[in-house]
């Protein structure tokens, strides 16, 4: 499934794609730039679902010295690219990550697996998650039905938050921090509810 054709089509053919290269560094930049405001030393960065490893020049940029390690289960991509073919499900480094990223990736996951994923992004990060995922909500709403794949896994964004919940605290913007972790954060700064 994650061939080279599916890449072309979601992620480089300017006519398919759901999102730019230049949309993803953005983001990326986004990410290591909240991540350094919050004080996070980050030496150790894992994106998880690398995909084509858009996330790796902003975290090089922002962070010069870290670690940066992609984690990706396509094989094409791990041959092209030299990723991890490990899944975040079952991913078990000896060492815990100060930033990662898991973007887009466990809607393409059964239940079962999701769960362990969630879990295992809880002893994966030891600073700081940046989470997203196509949620049902999404999809009715946000999601642009020709360019995104449906050949998806669509959850409620509240299964995703209860388990969330159980290891971070959303800081906004995607943007999780290990409970625990208490960045000062201006009253307006701070997730409205």
């Amino acid at each position: 499934m994650f061939d080279a054709r599916f890449y072309r089509r979601y992620y480089v053919d300017p006519r398919t794609r759901v999102a730019s290269r230049e949309d993803a560094v953005r983001l990326g930049r986004f990410v290591c730039g909240y991540a350094a405001y919050l004080g996070f030393a980050v030496r150790r960065v894992l994106d998880a679902g690398c995909g084509l490893g858009h996330f790796r020049g902003p975290v090089r940029q922002a962070f010069p010295k870290a670690r940066y390690v992609g984690l990706e289960t396509s094989d094409y991509l791990c041959r092209r690219f030299g990723w991890l073919n490990e899944s975040v499900s079952d991913y078990a480094p000896k060492e815990a990550f100060d930033l990662v990223f898991c973007h887009d990736v466990l809607q393409y996951l059964d239940d079962r697996s999701a769960v362990r994923a969630l879990s295992n992004l809880g002893r994966l990060s030891r600073g700081a998650l940046y989470f997203s995922v196509l949620t049902a909500e999404d999809w009715r709403r946000n999601a642009d039905r020709a360019r995104t794949d449906s050949g998806v896994r669509l959850r409620p964004a509240a299964w995703y938050q209860a388990r969330l919940r159980r290891h971070f605290r959303h800081l906004g913007g995607g943007f999780l921090v290990r409970r625990g972790f208490d960045p000062l954060l201006w009253e307006l700064e701070r997730p409205w509810v």
